[in-house]
């Protein structure tokens, strides 16, 4: 464990090794308890160090108290770091996305942050860090360009998949009430999409192919267009087994007959 230095209130404002590769990827809620506390002494050891006078009037202590294994005798303070620590939402943070709010709080907020005000600097932070856009900017992306799918240069992957598992035929065809509905289908994908890319998951980048696509002339598109919906038919009824594309064919006529 760091040394480091102290706060007045005992909060230790040095970095903990147990931040390691393999603890960045887990949620908070899978660190043990001492990696939790340790985590969430250094969010208000922040605060203590970087808003000292607003820190004092939010948790005043009666009696001043020195270091004690990041330990705070002031009882009000600690029923706030508990309720940080039973939050869902924080619950779900990675070791990772609160260093990066921790960084984004401390330089762009005047105040000690809510715990709402600190999950948004995490969640802004994090889709800095992977360029990925807000849900309204990526809606707004999806909505203006659902028509050319195959040849926009999308901003990011997961904004194309989050707008393809929505569907583009009915995004581009919506009216009414429906397109506040897509519109929360969309986001509720894209976050999913988010969370996942935040922990470390991959998300296969489609651009390539599009970027390929855009070099196709409409003829080859069109092939390539119907070869792909007969080899889904050919999968649909079971025909894959088939060594070729004309033996599956004969296959379902010999059905239709």
């Amino acid at each position: 464990m760091s040394k480091g230095s102290r706060t007045q209130t005992g909060e230790n404002t040095a970095r903990e090794d147990y931040q390691g590769n393999q603890s960045q990827a887990k949620t908070i809620s899978q660190l043990s308890v001492s990696e939790q506390r340790i985590l969430v002494n250094q969010i208000f050891g922040m605060f203590e160090a970087r808003w000292p006078l607003q820190f004092k009037k939010a948790w005043p202590l009666d009696i001043h108290t020195t270091a004690n294994d990041g330990e705070n005798l002031d009882i009000k303070l600690k029923t706030a770091k508990k309720s940080w620590l039973n939050n869902e939402r924080f619950q779900q943070l990675t070791p990772a996305q609160v260093e990066l709010g921790i960084q984004r709080t401390s330089s762009e907020s005047r105040f000690i942050p809510s715990l709402a005000d600190f999950l948004m600097y995490c969640a802004e932070a994090d889709r800095d860090k992977h360029g990925l856009p807000t849900a309204d900017v990526a809606w707004r992306e999806v909505t203006q360009h659902c028509h050319e799918q195959m040849t926009h240069h999308w901003s990011h992957e997961a904004v194309y998949e989050a707008a393809r598992a929505t569907d583009f035929f009915r995004i581009r065809n919506a009216q009414g009430g429906e397109v506040e509905s897509l519109r929360k289908t969309f986001e509720s994908l894209y976050k999913q999409l988010c969370n996942r890319i935040a922990h470390g998951e991959q998300i296969p980048d489609v651009r390539p192919a599009l970027e390929d696509a855009r070099s196709k002339s409409p003829v080859e598109l069109n092939e390539q267009y119907h070869e792909a919906k007969l080899q889904a038919e050919i999968k649909a009824q079971g025909l894959q087994q088939l060594t070729s594309a004309q033996s599956a064919l004969a296959a379902m006529r010999a059905r239709l007959a």
